[in-house]
């Protein structure tokens, strides 16, 4: 059995190629005070707090809840569990439903005393005291101090992190960001998240709260946005956005497959529905996604001029779409970065995790804390 060790200064990582099995060991042995199972073939992490194991780690989504136990370093969960989100103004609902998705993870009578229970929650957190300060879709959810609440439920650490920053960790750790420490990760979907990570720490700024790319100004005129401003990215190249978009224009009578769907129905006009013209051939789908593409490469841009990535990582259920989307994605960020140097040794590129990737990032902060600063007053 390999090992890794656990060092107390700043965060390391090396890839496993780069290291033999009797180096590390060699390594661990000179400077660590644990001797712990392999984290993954991906990384060996040197850092400052020890994980907790096992791992409970709860994806919330506007309309999926899922949940799952890892007992050990592997990102194959032993148990798992998947509902939908309830739609209700209750808050105490949707809390209750999460606990509900715990216990039926976790095997019976078991102690939890050492475990971890990471829930990743949509919108603005403030993971230094665990509250969720709102949620999409979840009206009610302000100020809700949901680490609090699941303490007095489960004898475990808690910790309550921003959905995307959860499955940028996740690909980090064991999947599209493996061997870098330098990466922007992009949720395309329903709406529009991100995580910045640098130095391989998330960056969270003031409060937790840095890195909420999909609420950007990138058109001052530009449609409302769900939380309420005006011509935000989310507000512009979201599924829901390039589905109103589509109905606008085949209301105007631009020619398409997709006008007799209109004429029944402009609700019938979704996403899905314009990726599968797309790739008939509809030359309006096209054009609407290669719009959608290049609105994000010209973002992808600036986000190249801002933090200076080594890969900038798309995941989200508007990745379906492939080279309909990535490929003028792409040809935009060339076009419209600063510099060639900025791209030039950039790879973007699409998640691996799928939907799995917030409930692996909880498992991989929970192998390595330190992934995520605490606030300097800590």
């Amino acid at each position: 059995m390999r090992i890794f060790p656990i060092s107390y200064g700043a965060p390391m990582c090396h890839a496993m190629t780069d290291i033999t099995p009797f180096d590390v060991k060699s390594h661990a042995l000179k400077r660590s005070r644990y001797l712990l199972p392999e984290l993954s073939p991906a990384l060996v992490c040197y850092t400052s707090a020890m994980p907790r194991l096992p791992c409970i780690a709860v994806d919330l989504g506007g309309t999926h809840l899922r949940a799952a136990f890892f007992a050990g370093t592997s990102p194959t969960p032993l148990h798992r569990t998947h509902h939908e989100t309830p739609q209700t103004q209750d808050p105490a609902v949707v809390s209750n439903a999460i606990a509900s998705a715990i216990r039926e993870v976790v095997p019976p009578g078991l102690d939890l005393s050492s475990a971890t229970i990471v829930v990743g929650t949509p919108g603005p957190v403030d993971p230094f005291r665990g509250i969720v300060l709102s949620a999409p879709n979840i009206p009610a959810w302000h100020n809700l101090a949901l680490r609090d609440w699941l303490g007095a439920q489960f004898p475990a650490t808690i910790q309550i992190v921003n959905d995307a920053n959860l499955a940028a960790l996740g690909e980090l750790t064991f999947g599209a960001g493996r061997g870098v420490r330098e990466l922007i990760y992009l949720t395309l979907g329903t709406g529009i998240g991100g995580a910045v990570i640098t130095r391989g720490r998330l960056l969270l700024g003031m409060r937790g709260l840095a890195a909420e790319l999909g609420h950007v100004t990138v058109d001052p005129n530009g449609p409302i946005c769900s939380c309420g401003r005006r011509g935000h990215l989310e507000a512009i190249a979201s599924g829901p956005a390039i589905a109103r978009q589509a109905r606008q224009r085949l209301a105007a009578g631009e020619p398409s497959s997709l006008a007799p769907l209109h004429s029944a129905s402009p609700d019938l006009v979704t996403p899905e529905a314009i990726a599968s013209a797309a790739r008939d051939g509809d030359a309006f789908a096209i054009a609407l996604l290669s719009e959608t593409g290049s609105i994000l490469g010209r973002f992808v841009a600036d986000c190249l001029a801002v933090f200076a990535p080594e890969r900038i990582i798309l995941g989200g259920g508007l990745m379906a779409l492939g080279g309909l989307l990535l490929d003028p994605l792409r040809r935009a960020a060339a076009d419209h970065v600063m510099s060639s140097h900025y791209i030039e040794q950039v790879t973007i590129t699409a998640a691996q995790l799928g939907d799995d990737a917030g409930l692996v990032g909880g498992l991989a902060l929970s192998l390595n804390p330190d992934l995520q600063p605490v606030p300097m007053a800590a």
